[in-house]
């Protein structure tokens, strides 16, 4: 069984970015007007934390990069806890949410965190889905969680738009969502769709285009959020669309071609993944 993530030429900047974000994330947090007292911090699609490139070569995958995110932010120490800025006693706490599909992987990233880490952290075997409801009635329990969720499936058929939409509509200022999607594998599904006369299972069979049935499923509820300018070398037009629910960055991160998701720079790169360019 192939325990490792797949991969492209493009994953190295994919997994830079989500510890890139995270980091952001994590030290914004640290505002002392953000309210929120428990961060999770999850990665549902999290696979064995390792990917290998087409030459083989190995890299960190999404969870280790989360966590090496977090560390950045806390400033290198192992433990969960991290100050505030402007509350002298006042911690907020962090924890790890790992889950995936598959059990091998998720005992392989168990061993690799405990191993390089020193952290004893749960990896779940538990379908996406599932993993986004357990999470929402985490949040329903407890007001002072705020979700911060890396979601990187496979293909747009394994997104769970349905739950998390819901989630996002519930709890809109307190998630956010770090997808990474194929916009060309999402319109070929489409296309698919069409073709079959929409007698498809999922999630994307009652949905009309990249734009209403992805981006603002995601960026909805009055969410801000980044996205990045086409890759004109990218013929699969892979791009992350994180949206957050409270302290939208002040700045977008231009270095790595991302611009907020309602510039204009942005609705014209929603138009080029959608197709019409």
């Amino acid at each position: 069984m192939k325990t490792h993530q797949g991969s492209s030429k493009y994953t190295v900047r994919k997994e830079f970015e989500i510890e890139g974000l995270t980091t952001m994330r994590l030290n914004q947090f640290k505002n002392k007007y953000f309210h929120s007292k428990k961060i999770i911090c999850a990665d549902i699609f999290c696979g064995s934390g390792t990917n290998v490139l087409p030459d083989q070569t190995e890299i960190d995958g999404s969870p280790i990069k989360l966590i090496k995110g977090y560390l950045k932010a806390k400033g290198g120490q192992h433990n969960y806890m991290f100050p505030s800025f402007g509350e002298k006693n006042n911690n907020y706490t962090v924890d790890f949410w790992f889950s995936d599909i598959r059990q091998m992987p998720c005992d392989r990233l168990k061993k690799r965190i405990e191993s390089e880490f020193g952290l004893e952290l749960e990896a779940r075997k538990m379908a996406a889905s599932d993993a986004i409801n357990v999470l929402g009635d985490r949040l329903a329990h407890d007001p002072d969680r705020h979700l911060f969720a890396i979601i990187d499936p496979n293909g747009p058929k394994d997104f769970p738009v349905p739950e998390l939409s819901d989630l996002i509509s519930v709890y809109s200022k307190r998630v956010d969502v770090i997808p990474n999607i194929s916009a060309t594998a999402f319109n070929r599904c489409l296309g698919a769709r069409n073709k079959a006369g929409r007698q498809l299972n999922w999630w994307i069979a009652g949905i009309e285009n990249f734009t209403e049935g992805f981006v603002l499923s995601m960026s909805g509820n009055g969410r801000k959020g980044l996205i990045r300018v086409p890759d004109l070398s990218d013929n699969h037009k892979w791009t992350m669309i994180p949206t957050f629910g409270r302290f939208k960055p002040k700045h977008p991160w231009l270095k790595q071609g991302y611009v907020f998701i309602d510039s204009e720079e942005g609705k014209q790169a929603i138009q080029h993944y959608c197709g019409r360019f």
